[in-house]
């Protein structure tokens, strides 16, 4: 009876060995589960790119692991595509667009993590923000004797940089009419979410303002990143008739063929003196001259006052002398002769010669120079001083001679009939 009994009790722990056994299978067998654990444009997750509307051929990458403890056969991943994301492919040399895109990444053992890589375009009127698709997987698991199909959402962002311009400098710091190779610095930043890629700038210069040489009014950045400021740096000149004031320039997007507007950038024109040619005393000269001495009268016609002003009056081969005269301060509507001894070649021929009258002063602690015009007539020499009273002397004498020779003849036809009684 006791025998019996020791038989039963190991009947008993023999079932519920078993049975313990058997409600385990799945721990014992082992699960494979594969999940997405990142998603990011480019190649490079460490530094992800930026998509952008209108970008072409850009690379989604979707990292997805094995995060059970069996292996994961025949992985597959097919992402389903709607717009703004674009998947276009050839065929027989025609584009198609498809709306999925599969990929095998093979057996993943446990832990294991394989990169997908899906080439996309963006539509270039994409609007921003982050956009969820459906990313299809299907593996089989537990030795192949169980099939997994899942499908898990992934998020692909698509920003736009947003550019604005942060501040404006010239050098030097106050720009006149006809100014010259003045430098526009311009600082720009990026207060959108992504990346401005391939930026090239233009400023849409207008009168009185010109780039100074060819492709000085434009530059090419490059990448400015979310929250990135950059400078650019233009050339221009200002014209000389330019009315003095303030002036706004677009500063624009080069896209294509066309010109995406950024913002403003403000110009200041200072008033530039203008020097008024009164009179020119005397305005006619002669070849060979020696020590002329001319006049020339100028008036401050600005409403400010010029320092330190000097006066040179530029001539051709055929004229020396001194030629420089400082009139000092002059100020509004002041009036004030700068005067220059000329010496005029024998060889000059006679005629209306152009002169140049330069202008250089401070202004405002700036300093300037401007150039007009001013005409000389050169005619041929004049008779000497000399001469002109030897002649007067000789005409004077002649004159005499034949009066007093008149005389003595009427004098002596009255006293012929008194000699004759």
């Amino acid at each position: 009876m006791r025998h019996e009994r020791m038989i039963v009790l190991l009947l008993v722990i023999s079932l519920a060995f078993f049975l313990h056994t058997e409600l385990q299978p799945v721990k014992a067998i082992g699960v494979a589960n594969v999940v997405v654990t990142n998603v990011y444009w480019g190649g490079n997750p460490a530094s992800p790119d930026t998509a952008h509307p209108g970008d072409v051929n850009l690379q989604l990458s979707i990292l997805i692991t094995n995060v059970g403890d069996d292996v994961a056969r025949s992985v597959n991943a097919t992402l389903q595509i709607s717009p703004p994301l674009v998947h276009s492919y050839y065929l027989n040399g025609m584009q198609y667009t498809g709306t999925s895109i599969s990929q095998v990444a093979g057996d993943l053992q446990a832990g294991q993590s394989y990169t997908l890589k899906y080439t996309l375009s963006v539509d270039p009127g994409a609007k921003e923000g982050i956009y969820r698709y459906g990313l299809q997987l299907s593996y089989k698991s537990a030795r192949e004797l169980q099939e997994i199909n899942t499908t898990v959402m992934v998020d692909a962002p698509v920003w736009r940089g947003e550019l604005h311009v942060q501040g404006v400098q010239t050098n030097p710091t106050k720009i006149y009419p006809d100014s010259k190779a003045v430098a526009v610095k311009v600082t720009i930043v990026n207060s959108g979410q992504g990346t401005a890629k391939d930026l090239q700038l233009q400023l849409d210069l207008k009168p009185p303002f010109t780039p100074s040489s060819s492709g000085s009014a434009q530059i090419f950045v490059g990448s400015l990143p979310a929250g990135q400021i950059t400078e650019a740096d233009f050339i221009v000149d200002v014209a000389t008739n330019a009315t003095f004031g303030q002036y706004s320039i677009i500063l624009s997007h080069v896209s294509g063929d066309e010109l995406i507007p950024i913002g403003q950038v403000p110009l200041y024109v200072n008033e530039k003196i203008r020097f008024d040619i009164l009179s020119i005393t005397p305005s006619v000269v002669h070849t060979g001259d020696s020590g002329d001495v001319i006049k020339v009268e100028i008036r401050n016609g600005g409403s400010v006052k010029a320092d330190s002003v000097r006066v040179e009056l530029r001539v051709g081969n055929y004229f020396t002398g001194t030629l420089t005269d400082f009139l000092g301060t002059m100020l509004s509507n002041e009036t004030k002769a700068a005067f220059f001894t000329v010496d005029i070649d024998s060889k000059a021929q006679p005629g209306q010669y152009t002169i140049d009258l330069r202008f250089d002063w401070t202004q405002d602690n700036n300093s300037l120079d401007d150039t007009y015009s001013i005409t000389l007539s050169v005619e041929p020499p004049a008779a000497p001083v000399t001469l002109i009273v030897v002649a007067i002397i000789v005409v004077a004498g002649a004159g005499g001679y034949v009066y007093m020779r008149k005389r003595k003849a009427k004098a002596a036809s009255q006293r012929a009939p008194t000699d004759q009684k």
